[in-house]
């Protein structure tokens, strides 16, 4: 019988764009939601109902929200059986606005503006596709901004994993206004031509992403000119130490900016609107001189891969040292093992040359990842991409696992023994009390799979980047470990440091 009264919540929640017609309610888009659980309980089934249908609506401009429940037959209550109360459940994760009547939601939706644009300042209009699409950007602590939030927030629980709202505590408070206005919020819309309506525009919404601001803390150091070159750097004590005196100008504090939330509606993925939204983020924050570090909370395999094309992109073009960066392959390999010397060298005794006399020059390219303000493991991976891309043909590790190549000649397999190297010490140094746990043959065993894993993973973000003519067919067999270093509440859902 529960069987028989039971409802996949995925299937049964519809999830539509609205706009207002001559005659009614006209509907521009309609998906689904990717995850239930939030709101529904882990097994995203809802008890109670035969032909379920939860129908969210949301006004195309202004995300303004209703929600209508109907259904063929309703479970009658047997002592504490009884059918879940849909609307109630959902009183918790959407604004009272959303349960208004159908002729007022109506009435709403007819009376915005013709000339309405979305809040907060256009800082981004690109055409793609024959399509218009502009990007704005305003702060959480704007009302206009706080309220589309709000009405829109169920869609990160719904559409990113272990997804959280904004601007709220753990108490379910709202955050104070200084907090509120450290987050960054930035949507986009395509601006097209109404329907019948002789040239003129409307948005319609399309995906948001939300940016926080953390205070980063920089070592300080002494200008050149009071150094002794002759000595060790002297601090001065005097026993004293104050606060400067009046307003602090937090506007020009070091910090990092960490994208926390990033929302593409299904209908309009894989039309670049993703990458449009990211690229103007990176693009804003890159020109901000108080950002020091732009990072990701917690990405997923989509997301990164995005974010991987995207930064390897800005690298190559704006970057011309990263864009020639290649594998120095003058690096002697020791027979029988040897030491590791700055990150990058490889050698049988215990002493070795300068860090540039490495397989990369890891101090270059710390300045170029301060001057690209990409966190520390993201830039590496990018270089080894980088690196793996510059590999010859007959190295060079591909999608598709199955294709047989003729043997390599010496000089090419040696570039692709440091390269691998490469990157098999930074997965080492990331996993090491994972692998340390293990008896020293699985060790290596597991190292090298991850590393074989990562290699297929490069391969498949390149052939998107560099498309090639042969198809990706191979599996992957493990995953990357994911970095821990630093603690996270919200995950990026298509969505490290």
């Amino acid at each position: 019988m529960e069987d028989e009264w039971t409802t996949n919540a995925n299937e049964a929640l519809a999830i539509s764009l609205v706009r207002p017609s001559n005659s009614a309610i006209e509907k521009v888009t309609s998906f689904n939601p990717r995850f239930t659980y939030p709101v529904f309980g882990e097994d995203e089934r809802i008890f109670g109902y035969k032909g379920l249908k939860i129908n969210l609506q949301y006004d195309a401009r202004n995300l303004r929200p209703h929600l209508s429940v109907s259904s063929i037959k309703k479970f009658s209550s047997v002592g504490e059986v009884e059918a879940v109360n849909v609307r109630e459940v959902l009183k918790e994760f959407l604004p009272g606005v959303a349960f208004q009547s159908r002729s007022d939601y109506e009435k709403a939706l007819n009376d915005v503006p013709d000339n309405w644009t979305p809040p907060g300042t256009l800082v981004k209009t690109a055409e793609k596709g024959g399509e218009t699409y502009e990007i704005w950007r305003g702060n959480l602590a704007d009302p206009a901004i706080k309220q589309i939030i709000r009405r829109s927030q169920i869609l990160a629980l719904l559409f990113i994993e272990g997804g959280s709202y904004i601007g709220i505590d753990a108490d379910g408070n709202v955050d104070p206004e200084y907090s509120l206005a450290r987050w960054s919020v930035f949507f986009v819309y395509k601006k097209q031509v109404v329907p019948g309506g002789a040239k003129k525009r409307e948005y319609v919404f399309q995906g948001f992403s939300t940016v926080y601001d953390f205070w980063m803390y920089q070592q300080p150091s002494l200008p050149s000119n009071a150094r002794d070159k002759n000595g060790p750097i002297q601090p001065k004590f005097d026993g004293s130490w104050e606060l400067p005196q009046g307003d602090l100008d937090l506007a020009n504090f070091p910090r990092r900016a960490r994208i926390s939330q990033f929302i593409i509606l299904p209908p309009y993925q894989g039309k670049g609107v993703g990458a449009l939204l990211y690229d103007t983020i990176f693009g804003l924050y890159m020109a901000d001189m108080a950002t020091k570090e732009i990072t990701v909370e917690d990405p997923n395999e989509n997301f990164d891969v995005l974010r991987d094309i995207c930064d390897l992109k800005y690298l190559r073009k704006n970057v011309p040292e990263f864009a020639a960066l290649r594998v120095n392959n003058n690096v002697p390999i020791p027979d029988k093992g040897g030491l590791l010397h700055h990150n990058t060298q490889i050698s049988s005794v215990s002493t070795a040359s300068s860090p540039s006399d490495g397989i990369v020059d890891i101090a270059k390219l710390e300045e170029m990842r301060l001057k690209s303000k990409i966190a520390p493991r993201q830039f590496w991976r990018l270089v080894e991409m980088h690196l793996m891309s510059t590999l010859p043909t007959s190295v060079r590790p591909q999608a598709d696992s199955e294709s047989m190549k003729p043997p390599a000649p010496k000089s090419d397999q040696k570039t692709y023994t440091l390269w691998r190297l490469l990157l098999k010490q930074r997965l080492y140094r990331r996993n090491v009390l994972i692998l340390g746990e293990l008896e020293i043959t699985e060790r290596i065993i597991k190292l090298n799979e991850t590393v074989n894993n990562v290699e297929w993973e490069y391969a498949r973000i390149l052939e998107r980047l560099e498309p090639k003519a042969t198809a990706a067919n191979g599996k992957r067999k493990l995953e990357e470990q994911e970095d821990t270093s630093t603690p996270s509440s919200k995950k990026i859902r298509a969505n490290d440091d």
